[in-house]
C-alpha cells in the first residue's frame, strides 16, 4: 500500500464542511473532479453507503463508507476503480475545527495494479496525480462549505 495526504484549512465551521461531505450520493454537485455520482445501495449515508462515481476526465470508481463519526472523520473504501492504475483504496477524512473554520486532512492508502512496476509507477507518477487531485477535492470542498454557511 502507498499512502499521499493532503491539508486544507477551510473557512467554514466544521459543521458545513461536514454537510458537504455527508451528502455522499451527490459528491459530483461539488467536486469537478467526479462528471457523474449516484448511490448503488438503500442507504445514502452513514456506514455501508456504497456510491459509484465516473471520474474527469476518466475512469469510474465503486465507494463504500467504511467509518462514519459525524462532523468528525469519514473512511471510504475504493471497492474498484475502472480505468485506473490502482486496485483498491481506503481514503480518511479528518475534521479539525479551529479558531477560524475547519482543517481538514485527507489520508489516501492504496495499493497499485501491476505488482512491482505499480509500485515503481506509484512512486514515479501516481503518487503526484493523487495529491493533485486530493488538492484539488479540497478546494472544491472549501467552495462548496463556504456556500453553505453564506
Amino acid at each position: 500500500m502507498r499512502t499521499i495526504e493532503v491539508e486544507r484549512h477551510i473557512e467554514a465551521p466544521r459543521s458545513d464542511v461536514w454537510a458537504v461531505l455527508a451528502d455522499f450520493p451527490n459528491i459530483a454537485s461539488w467536486n469537478t473532479g467526479v462528471k457523474k455520482s449516484f448511490s448503488t445501495s438503500d442507504a445514502t449515508e452513514g456506514v455501508g453507503a456504497k456510491r459509484h462515481c465516473d471520474l474527469a476526465p476518466m475512469g469510474a470508481l465503486e465507494e463504500t463508507v467504511k467509518t462514519w463519526e459525524p462532523e468528525s472523520r469519514m473512511e471510504i473504501s475504493i471497492d474498484s476503480a475502472e480505468g485506473l492504475p490502482i486496485r483498491h483504496g481506503l481514503a480518511q477524512f479528518v475534521l479539525q475545527p479551529t479558531g477560524s473554520g475547519t482543517d481538514v486532512s485527507v489520508a489516501y492508502s492504496y495499493e497499485p495494479k501491476f505488482g512491482a512496476l505499480g509500485q515503481l509507477m506509484g512512486r514515479l507518477m501516481i503518487d503526484g496525480q493523487l495529491t493533485k487531485g486530493f488538492a484539488g477535492f479540497l478546494k472544491d470542498l472549501d467552495r462548496a462549505a463556504q456556500g453553505a454557511s453564506s
